[in-house]
């Protein structure tokens, strides 16, 4: 699931490569791989979480603590790293993007709380969403859990908020709506309109915990329904639906992908394709912060357009982006991932639960 998100993400900014003489147009109803990450996010997290809350031997404080460092080592120093390097390409002028007093937003993830991301480094958008759900979801179900409402109900709470929210904000938001550049823009990228996608994501785990036999005997049934319904989510897209796009499309689609996770999170039969799907998926996030930056810089050195020539540009972009990640992940990413064990065992006692993620 993390490897197809992350190759369509990829493709989808990269289709004008092969213009003007091959099409990327595929006809098949498009799978936005931001919200199929969102998704899968939310159902690690939701399962992390779940763990974290009955570790109830563990002052609560500590388990929390702990949460974010295991989260905070994995997420933030390749961003901060992709931050700096975004920052450096733009000063010299080879990407394009501003820089300003603004900037400093993108240090504590504000660059889209409640507004759209404007000044560089776009892709940064879901990231921001993502690190924002990792601070208010925990804090949501430890406070209840301090108001003695079990760990079962406390995810219900939170979970609850955490959909209801946003809907109830793009909703508002849509008045001020025209165009779907606009709706891009002001509600698809910005962070309090956006974590209703990771909170279904978490719900699905949280079924999956507490109803285990649900989660095994209808997960062909669920498969099927959620792929009628991702379907008809963007079937039901189009010129004259700007309203449904921005409010019940998101909705849809994420509770569409939802059903999907009971067949995948049980999917343990890799094949032969078990070894570039597990190398892509450990990749993904470094490939996610490579990408763009790649895609702007070779713009200068594509030759005169023609059928060969697309290609190979098209070919080169895909190679330089995977073998960037890969020396990313291995020679920087892994060193952070690795560190947090140690930190888990100085945070919590020797009886202390260690999540894996």
């Amino acid at each position: 699931m993390r490897a197809t998100a992350i190759l369509l993400v990829v493709r989808s900014h990269a289709d004008d490569l092969l213009e003007p003489f091959w099409s990327a147009d595929t006809g098949v109803p498009d799978i936005d791989g931001v919200d199929l990450f969102f998704v899968l996010s939310g159902f690690l997290i939701g399962g992390i979480l779940l763990r974290v809350m009955e570790a109830v031997h563990i002052p609560w404080h500590r388990r929390l603590l702990d949460f974010w460092q295991r989260r905070w080592l994995r997420t933030l120093p390749n961003y901060f790293l992709f931050l700096g390097i975004n920052v450096v390409l733009v000063h010299e002028d080879l990407i394009p993007g501003v820089l300003n007093t603004n900037t400093l937003a993108y240090i504590v993830f504000l660059q889209n709380f409640i507004v759209p991301v404007d000044l560089f480094f776009w892709e940064s958008w879901s990231l921001a969403v993502e690190e924002w759900f990792y601070v208010l979801l925990p804090l949501v179900l430890f406070t209840c859990a301090t108001a003695r409402i079990g760990a079962k109900w406390s995810f219900i709470l939170a979970i609850g908020s955490m959909v209801l929210v946003p809907a109830i904000l793009r909703s508002q938001a849509m008045d001020a709506i025209g165009t779907p550049i606009e709706l891009d823009r002001s509600i698809r990228r910005v962070v309090v309109m956006r974590m209703d996608t990771i909170g279904f994501g978490v719900l699905a785990a949280w079924v999956g915990h507490y109803f285990p036999a649900l989660w095994r005997k209808r997960q062909a049934e669920l498969l099927v329904l959620g792929a009628i319904g991702f379907v008809t989510a963007t079937l039901l897209r189009g010129p004259d639906g700007l309203v449904y796009m921005g409010t019940w499309y998101f909705t849809l689609s994420a509770i569409s992908m939802t059903l999907w996770l009971p067949v995948l999170s049980s999917w343990v039969r890799t094949g032969r394709w078990g070894g570039p799907i597990g190398f892509l998926s450990r990749i993904s996030y470094a490939l996610y912060l490579v990408h763009l930056p790649v895609r702007y810089l070779i713009e200068g050195a594509i030759p005169d357009a023609s059928p060969s020539g697309t290609v190979l540009v098209y070919v080169g972009y895909w190679a330089i982006c995977i073998l960037l990640s890969a020396a990313i992940h291995h020679f920087f990413e892994r060193r952070f991932m690795g560190m947090r064990n140690g930190i888990s065992r100085r945070i919590l006692d020797p009886r202390a639960l260690t999540p894996s993620s």
